[in-house]
């Protein structure tokens, strides 16, 4: 690792720590990384030991829960680093960055001898403000069938995440949002469910803002239209095949703030935080962090 500086941030009840753990240990070792278990310290500890010893780049080893916090969490030396393994069962942040996901040497060595690069990130008040690197999914995205095939995730795309839970809810949730964009637009709707993305995916794997890079300044929302179950199957079938219609049924927007007030409450996901909410407020957080992504992850053009 020549001369950097590298602290292993290691969070032991992650989805897949304790087959991975050891493995990424030994390379740690071997790399001369220093090691620690972020499962044993506070918030407070962690941050006054990187303040302390200045490490030049943090590798998170868990998953998207670890890595939302760290990365929210740990803001300074500004020009700290950070490199990912993934261990989590969804790694939706991982699959933005083209991370290896079934390779742990290989995202080993991306971590640590990789680049960084710049990446947004989204901060959302609610009691204070919480930074988020990832997505927020709202409505019946909380709903999601874990038993869908990877290769269903990959040909639905952006539809899968939420036609899974459709299709066990014999009468689905719908919810009165008012959305606003960047303090002009406002869009008053019937929804099933709403995304609020800075990265592509969510729900481990179903891609929810295809057009998202994590550097582009931009929130990209997608909103699912409350339709009839036979809309809601014309919308799948266009969507995958053609793509016609799918700018009148599952629509998009991008922008720099974007806050909703929804009636009844509506239950959201935050980087995975589960909660109801009635109201909340997000605004994107240009080149917040500086994080290894591999040679096709969701940045643009340098």
């Amino acid at each position: 690792m020549d001369s950097m500086k590298t602290f292993t941030l290691f969070n032991g009840r992650s989805g897949g720590a304790q087959a991975i753990g050891p493995q990424v240990k030994q390379l740690a070792e071997r790399d001369g990384a220093t090691w620690l278990r972020v499962d044993d310290l506070s918030d407070d500890e962690l941050f006054a030991r990187i303040e302390q010893e200045k490490p030049d780049r943090v590798i998170l080893v868990g998953g998207d829960g670890t890595v939302s916090k760290s990365l929210g969490l740990l803001d300074s030396p500004s020009d700290l680093e950070f490199g990912i393994v993934p261990t989590g069962t969804g790694n939706d942040l991982a699959r933005s960055l083209d991370i290896p996901l079934n390779d742990v040497a290989a995202a080993w060595q991306l971590a640590s001898g990789g680049t960084a690069r710049p990446m947004d990130l989204i901060e959302t008040s609610r009691d204070q403000p919480k930074l988020l690197i990832n997505a927020v999914t709202a409505g019946i995205g909380g709903v999601v069938a874990r038993e869908i095939a990877t290769e269903s995730k990959q040909t639905y795309g952006a539809l899968a995440y939420w036609l899974q839970a459709l299709s066990v809810l014999s009468d689905p949730p719908v919810f009165q949002i008012r959305l606003r964009l960047d303090d002009n637009e406002v869009i008053e709707q019937e929804v099933y469910a709403f995304c609020v993305a800075n990265g592509r995916c969510a729900g481990g794997g179903f891609v929810i803002a295809p057009a998202a890079k994590l550097d582009d300044h931009k929130i990209h929302v997608t909103i699912l239209p409350a339709l009839s179950m036979v809309e809601m199957l014309d919308a799948g079938i266009n969507f995958v095949l053609t793509n016609e219609d799918a700018a009148k049924r599952i629509v998009t927007y991008e922008a720099h703030e974007v806050q909703f007030v929804s009636a009844p409450e509506i239950p959201c996901s935050l980087d995975g935080e589960q909660g109801v909410h009635d109201r909340l407020k997000f605004r994107i957080v240009p080149a917040a962090r500086r994080v290894v992504g591999g040679p096709n992850a969701a940045f643009g053009e340098e």
